[in-house]
C-alpha cells in the first residue's frame, strides 16, 4: 500500500512539478509543552494505518535544539523514495517543538496541520477558508500551451538572485511578529512590493510579475490529512495594492488540476525550462490557526519552485503571526535569505504599520 500511495503523492505532483525540486513541504511548531517522541510515534502510526494514502508509518526522530536545522534541510531536500514514508517527523528532546514534513503529492498545508493535530491529540482548525466550488476556466492542456508560451517569449519576472556560493537544497528564514491579521491579498502585494524593491537594490529592473497564491478547494475549519489545494497565478502591475490584488483573488478562475499523468517528453521539457516556467514567487497563508492552546507559534515553509525559487509562508497562532522565507540555495545564501525575510515583514508593515517588527525566531536561518 505504500508504494501505491507514494506512487499516487508523484502523479499529484503532475506536469506542472518541476522534477528539480523535492515537493517537500514542512511545519515546525513550537509547543507550550514537552512532547515525546514515543507518544508521536504512536499516535501517527495509528493515523497512517487509517489513512492508507499517507504511505507508511514515519520513524519519528529525537532530536536535540542544535540538530533541528540540520534535520530542516534534510527533511527538504531528501527525495521521497518509492515506498517510502510521505511523513518525515521530529521531536525535540531539550525543547518543546516538532517538525513535520510531507511530500506535497499527498499532503497540502492544512494537511500538515491536521497531522500536528493529531501527533499532538488536540483539536486543530484555521479560519482559512476554502475556494469551494470555484472551477477552473480552460484545460489544462490549454493551460499548459500558453505557459509553454510565457516561458519562451515573456517569462515571469524573477527575484534577482543573491549568493556567496551554490549549493543544493534550500535556505530557510523566519520572522515571529506580534498577532497580526493579514490575509492572501496583503500577503501577495507585500510579496510583489518585495520583489520590485530588491530588484532595484540590484540594478534590475522589474517587468512581469506573477504571483502564484496556494489555496485550498476546503476550509480549515476542521482540516483532514489529505491533498486538496489549488492555486491561483495572477499578472500583477507595478506596485499592486491591497484591494487590487483582492479583486484578482475574487474573480479570477484558479488554475486546472494537474493531468493523471505525464508523459517522458513532457516531464523533460519541465526540467530545461524550469528556469523559465512557473511564478516570480508563491505565498501561501495557512491564517489563523486554533490549536488549544498547545503551540505557541508555527512555521510553515512551501514548496519553493518556478522562476524565482522562492516561497513565502504564513501561520498566525496564539499571540505570534510567523513569516517565512523558503528559496533555493543555488540562487540565495543564508544572508541573502534573511535580507528577503525582513524584507517582507517590512512590506507587510507598509500596509500596516502598527503590526510591529519581525524578529529572527528559534526557526531562523542562525
Amino acid at each position: 500500500m505504500s508504494e501505491l500511495a507514494s506512487d499516487h503523492a508523484g502523479r499529484v505532483v503532475g506536469l506542472y512539478g518541476d522534477p528539480t525540486v523535492s515537493w517537500s513541504i514542512l511545519l515546525e511548531a513550537r509547543l507550550s509543552s514537552a512532547l515525546t517522541p514515543e507518544k508521536a510515534r504512536m499516535r501517527l502510526a495509528v493515523a497512517v494505518e487509517e489513512r492508507p494514502w499517507l504511505g507508511a508509518a514515519p520513524d519519528v526522530e529525537a532530536v536535540r535544539g542544535e540538530e533541528l536545522p540540520a534535520v530542516r534541510d534534510r527533511f527538504a531536500e531528501a527525495a521521497y523514495e518509492r515506498g517510502a514514508p510521505l511523513l518525515r517527523v521530529a521531536v525535540g528532546t531539550d525543547e518543546p517543538v516538532v517538525l513535520i514534513a510531507a511530500h506535497h503529492g499527498a499532503l497540502d498545508g492544512l494537511g500538515l496541520l491536521a497531522v500536528l493535530g493529531l501527533a499532538l491529540d488536540v483539536p486543530i482548525s484555521s479560519a482559512a477558508k476554502g475556494i469551494g466550488a470555484r472551477t477552473a476556466d480552460r484545460s489544462f492542456l490549454v493551460s499548459a500551451f500558453q505557459r509553454l508560451a510565457e516561458a519562451l517569449f515573456a517569462p515571469p519576472a524573477r527575484i534577482t538572485p543573491e549568493r556567496a556560493e551554490s549549493g543544493p537544497g534550500d535556505v530557510f528564514s523566519a520572522r515571529i511578529l506580534p498577532r497580526s491579521r493579514f490575509g492572501s491579498s496583503a500577503f501577495a502585494a507585500a510579496a510583489a512590493d518585495l520583489t520590485e524593491t530588491w530588484n532595484a537594490r540590484h540594478g534590475e529592473e522589474t517587468a512581469r510579475v506573477v504571483a502564484a497564491v496556494g489555496a485550498s478547494w476546503r476550509g480549515g475549519a476542521a482540516p483532514e490529512p489529505l491533498h486538496d489545494s489549488a492555486f491561483f497565478r495572477l499578472r500583477l502591475g507595478g506596485k499592486p495594492t491591497v484591494a487590487e490584488v483582492g479583486a484578482l483573488l475574487a474573480t479570477q478562475p484558479p488554475e486546472p488540476d494537474f493531468p493523471a499523468r505525464s508523459s517522458r517528453i513532457a516531464r523533460l521539457g519541465t526540467r530545461l525550462l524550469a528556469g523559465r516556467l512557473g511564478s516570480t514567487y508563491l505565498v501561501s497563508n495557512l491564517g489563523v490557526v486554533s490549536a488549544a492552546d498547545a503551540v505557541t507559534s508555527i512555521a510553515f515553509y512551501p514548496a519553493a519552485s518556478g522562476r524565482s525559487g522562492v516561497a513565502f509562508g504564513a501561520v498566525t497562532v496564539g499571540e505570534t503571526s510567523t513569516v517565512t522565507v523558503r528559496a533555493r540555495r543555488k540562487d540565495f545564501d543564508d544572508a541573502a535569505t534573511a535580507d528577503l525575510a525582513d524584507g517582507i515583514v517590512e512590506a507587510l508593515r507598509g500596509q500596516d504599520p502598527g503590526m510591529g517588527d519581525g524578529h529572527p525566531g528559534h526557526v531562523a536561518h542562525e
